[in-house]
């Protein structure tokens, strides 16, 4: 009796087993989604065999050189599988420069590496993932940020901290999404509004999503105990994606006009004409901005580039501040090299006065910091961690007031 027991129960955990198996079922291409909050335009995907994949990126708009990053969800039946992608894309602006990362719920990130990398081919290279635990995953460029994320952060902040917070939604961009400038200040505070420090802060890439996280560990720094006196001292504005549209379609550094976002800076004033339609927008109101009894101290433009984060500072004279080595070496006592690079000045832009940050520093004779960088710095933390070193020495070299 008990030897049939045994049997019994063997064949029973044999029959579990199979069907458990039996239930794992690979990977289609109807499991991926290439239009939603992070999405790839023109992505095309041919199955080459099981969990075997062949992906076929899209470009930029009027930019036929330019390949959309690789942004998709796979909406189900993941659990269980691996995958294997190649990738193919226009050579223009590497599709694996970067790295790119995995999620199963778009807040906790997993990096993932290129097997060959640009250098070795910037058209082709291949993705090998893990089996999966979950059977929707997302996946993006750098630590990826959807705009619909924006707009919840945005959200959160507004019922937390809504007595130093404003969200002004300046217009729509050509997609029909908002295009909002924050500004964090403390208006019951005893400094006059026009002797406080202004800094305004930009993301114009919108597939450089490291920079905009970045931001984010600036204005939460700003916005905790610690941030207070600067709160009090100064004015900050941030633009955290100029280009919303982006996430949703891959594009890396363009509008849907195509227009590069950091080449539509116009230093002879904005032109609803001829400039890029969400470029415009802001340059609108950042001259506004610098006509009021508030005008902008500094002006910062994020970016990625290879590395750790790299700050250039277009510099001006100013007797209220010490010399920009004072500033430097702040920043060497604040955070290590492996993070942020020492601040360094920069001349010229090689590109001209159409970046967002040597634009202004032309058009108004303000300091301006080109902030590159952190191209090898892989998660959503670090990344933070950055921003809020950066704001941290601007706290300690910005001291007191302005004017006074």
């Amino acid at each position: 009796m008990q030897n049939i027991s045994l049997l019994f129960f063997s064949l029973t955990a044999l029959i579990i087993n199979i069907c458990s198996c039996n239930s794992i079922r690979e990977l289609s291409v109807n499991d991926f989604k290439f239009d939603g909050p992070l999405g790839s335009e023109g992505t095309t995907i041919e199955k080459l065999g099981e969990n075997f994949f062949k992906v076929s990126l899209g470009h930029a708009p009027n930019q036929p050189e330019w390949n959309n990053k690789l942004n998709f969800e796979i909406t189900g039946n993941a659990k269980g599988n691996d995958l294997v992608l190649i990738i193919e894309g226009p050579p223009r602006y590497p599709m694996n420069e970067y790295f790119y990362s995995w999620s199963y719920d778009m807040e906790n990130w997993n990096p993932i590496f290129w097997n060959a990398g640009h250098r070795v081919n910037p058209e082709r290279d291949t993705l090998v993932f893990p089996v999966f635990e979950q059977d929707r995953v997302y996946f993006g460029h750098q630590v990826p940020l959807a705009y619909e994320q924006i707009e919840d952060f945005y959200s959160d902040l507004m019922q937390k901290y809504s007595d130093y917070v404003n969200i002004d939604t300046l217009g729509k961009s050509l997609g029909g999404r908002n295009l909002y400038r924050l500004t964090i200040t403390e208006p019951a505070g005893t400094v006059p509004v026009k002797n406080r420090w202004v800094h305004y802060f930009s993301n114009s890439h919108p597939g450089e999503h490291n920079a905009q996280w970045r931001m984010i560990g600036k204005i939460e720094w700003l916005l905790s105990e610690e941030g207070k006196d600067f709160r009090e001292r100064s004015i900050c504005h941030f633009v955290l994606m100029m280009s919303p549209d982006g996430p949703h379609n891959g594009w890396y550094r363009v509008n849907a006009q195509g227009i590069d976002m950091n080449r539509s800076y116009f230093p002879g004033g904005s032109d609803k004409e001829n400039q890029a339609h969400e470029a415009y927008i802001f340059q609108n109101d950042l001259e506004k901005i610098m006509e009021s009894e508030s005008p902008v101290t500094t002006i910062w433009g994020h970016h990625t580039w290879p590395g750790p984060v790299e700050p250039l500072l277009y510099r001006v004279e100013d007797d209220q501040v010490g010399s920009w080595t004072e500033w430097r070496d702040i920043l060497l006592n604040l955070a290590p090299e492996t993070l942020i690079k020492p601040l360094a000045v920069r001349e010229r832009s090689p590109v001209g006065s159409v970046t967002w940050e040597y634009g202004p520093h032309v058009q108004f004779g303000i300091a301006a910091v080109l902030c590159e960088g952190s191209g090898n710095i892989y998660t959503k933390e670090e990344n933070k961690l950055s921003g809020e070193l950066l704001i941290k020495s601007l706290e300690k070299y910005y001291r007191g007031t302005r004017n006074q």
